[in-house]
């Protein structure tokens, strides 16, 4: 179920990217110790001209300033409720990490969001996790 949607300025080489998907999905396994194959990650590229930095759309900023001082990269994570606080804190950490050093940029400008889901609102298959994951969430707990 973790799903991790990073949003990044277009204009990053695809390759980039995709390490970043490869290196993003793998952090996030690790930390919440999740099967790789439950996971879901994808990257959202933003129109600089439909993006915004301090009010000036982001074409005419990144025509001044190197994009690793001007873009912050937000990563959201949906992620089951029940995991304990300290590996929330954790994943926030090395998302941050991650996506820094492989775009190129400062981690203290990453912006990290989890969106925590009750398991009775996520569905597998058309059946709640609460009951097609009973067990697993109740170890979790």
């Amino acid at each position: 179920m973790p799903l991790a949607t990073i949003h990044v300025l277009a204009g990053h080489p695809r390759p980039v990217l995709k390490t970043l998907v490869r290196e993003a999905a793998a952090t996030l396994a690790r930390v919440i110790d999740a099967p790789p194959e439950r996971l879901q990650v994808w990257i959202t590229e933003v129109d600089p001209e439909l993006y915004a930095i301090a009010g000036v759309p982001a074409d005419e900023v990144l025509a001044e300033r190197p994009r690793a001082e001007v873009e912050i990269p937000l990563v959201r994570l949906a992620l089951m409720e029940g995991r304990p606080v300290e590996t929330l804190h954790r994943v926030m950490a090395e998302m941050s990490a991650v996506t820094a050093r492989v775009l190129g940029g400062d981690p203290q400008r990453v912006r990290v969001m989890i969106d925590p889901v009750h398991p009775d609102r996520w569905a597998i298959g058309g059946v709640p996790a609460s009951v097609a994951r009973a067990a697993e969430l109740a170890a979790r707990r």
